[in-house]
């Protein structure tokens, strides 16, 4: 099944040649763009159905954070009937600033963070340290592609790796 998915992702080109610089990681000659799978509700559900298959069951909330977490988060969320925390980068500058929207856990949480790519593990780790003080127990970080290395505070596990799609 791992391998369909990614040869879909390839015959979708979700690699992206060309120099770009990366959120956490500096320059780089290529750029994952799982977000393209996005738009495929097929493709879509074959991510969120592997990254579930990583998640122990006793998770009660889903987290995700921006363009590449949301979505996966909101789909599993939907899929699992789990609930959803949507985590911001930072305050917003209007409204209540909140930095969680959704379902805000609690110490009777059990949370998996979701997103779609690791490079060094930095947003993963703003996402940790935003949900914290919740005091839910973050059971660790899934991801669709691992790019990079890095160390979280918490487990993480991945579908595949850059290379893989290279």
């Amino acid at each position: 099944m791992m391998q369909d998915l990614i040869s879909r992702l390839k015959q979708l080109s979700v690699v992206e040649r060309g120099t770009v610089e990366l959120k956490n990681a500096g320059t780089s000659g290529y750029y994952i763009n799982i977000k393209k799978a996005y738009g495929d509700p097929e493709l879509m559900f074959l991510l969120c159905k592997n990254l579930w298959e990583k998640i122990p069951r006793e998770v009660t909330c889903l987290a995700g954070s921006g363009h590449g977490g949301i979505p996966l988060a909101t789909r599993m969320s939907g899929l699992y009937t789990r609930k959803l925390s949507l985590v911001r980068d930072g305050p917003k500058e209007h409204g209540l600033s909140d930095l969680i929207d959704g379902y805000m856990p609690n110490s009777n949480d059990k949370v998996a963070i979701v997103d779609d790519v690791f490079s060094t593990g930095g947003s993963l780790r703003k996402v940790i340290e935003t949900l914290t003080p919740t005091g839910a127990e973050i059971l660790g970080c899934y991801v669709a592609v691992k790019r990079g290395e890095g160390q979280l505070s918490v487990p993480w596990q991945y579908l595949m790796t850059a290379e893989e799609l290279l």
